[in-house]
């Protein structure tokens, strides 16, 4: 889904209340990330994560890869942070306000 910036500054709005709940470890983008991802994505449709490696260049790259991995939009990154988010049809919470 391709957001608008008016579309990403709401969500980066309503991301700064959210804890930080699935992050990468050192072993990367694993199966276990990517279906606790997909399983939080489905119920909150916005999701905070973060990244272990300390590499700027590896970060980014996994971070784009679990978006990838779990069908997602990345809305933004700050850091080791970074926002993913995904339109669940079937329990819209976020989706029905963009």
């Amino acid at each position: 889904m391709e957001l608008t910036n008016k579309q990403k500054a709401k969500l980066k709005s309503l991301a700064q209340h959210l804890d930080t709940i699935v992050r990468i470890g050192d072993k990367g983008v694993t199966p276990t990330v990517v279906s606790s991802m997909n399983e939080a994505l489905k119920a909150r449709e916005l999701v905070q994560f973060s990244g272990a490696a300390t590499d700027r260049n590896v970060r980014k790259e996994q971070i784009c890869e679990l978006a990838e991995a779990s069908d997602a939009t990345l809305v933004n990154i700050i850091g080791k942070t970074a926002l993913l988010f995904k339109v669940n049809p079937e329990n819209p919470i976020i989706s029905k306000t963009l």
